[in-house]
């Protein structure tokens, strides 16, 4: 059988002081670092990890970094794992960003918003098409994959086997850091695809 567990990265110093984190080299913070610590030592006594696949960026490779300690599984890169490439918007605050540029926002544009693309970035559908040809490739390995990514991409992933437009995906769907989002060759009732969604946003760790 074969299993992908995508983990979001842990909290980084942007992720606290609310700002676009896009593709910037963002470093977890030690609430982060513990965070990752957690989630791979959870991973570690759960699962026998076949291979580790990890977003190129920082706060990615960082939390990729602690998993390959408590696996033993060796790291591998995928850059269509990032986060989306925010181009000029990087760096800017989330709270009034869409009081700036309403024609990015989700909830009142919907697919035009989606389709938008940032000055020197990409769009959410951009995204979603690298993310999920990723998956597609994860999919097709042989037993249990960890793969680390960001929020948008594993929201757009979630979405897509829950049948969401990629707008409902990235507004309604939760994805914390460090979460666990499982997807299996298991036939799911929400599924009449081959691979079907297990869990999301899933923190036992916490627990």
């Amino acid at each position: 059988m074969s299993t992908t567990l995508f983990v979001r990265h842990g909290t980084t110093t942007w992720n606290e002081t609310g700002r676009i984190q896009g593709w910037a080299p963002v470093s977890l913070t030690e609430w982060g670092r513990e965070e990752a610590v957690a989630v791979a030592d959870h991973l570690a006594a759960a699962r026998d990890v076949d291979a580790l696949v990890t977003s190129d960026l920082d706060r990615a490779r960082e939390t990729a970094e602690a998993i390959a300690d408590a696996t033993g599984a060796p790291i591998e890169t995928d850059a269509r794992l990032r986060e989306r490439d925010f181009g000029v918007f990087q760096g800017l605050e989330t709270g009034s960003f869409f009081d700036d540029y309403p024609a990015f926002d989700l909830l009142e544009n919907g697919h035009d918003a989606a389709a938008a693309t940032a000055e020197s970035g990409e769009s959410w559908l951009d995204v979603r098409s690298r993310v999920l040809d990723a998956a597609a490739d994860l999919a097709d390995r042989d037993g249990t994959v960890v793969a680390v990514s960001h929020g948008g991409p594993i929201r757009l992933v979630t979405g897509h086997h829950r049948g969401l437009d990629p707008e409902r995906a990235l507004t309604e769907l939760a994805v914390d850091n460090c979460s666990i989002t499982e997807v299996d060759d298991e036939p799911g009732e929400n599924s009449g695809e081959s691979r079907s969604l297990v869990r999301s946003n899933a923190t036992p760790f916490r627990e």
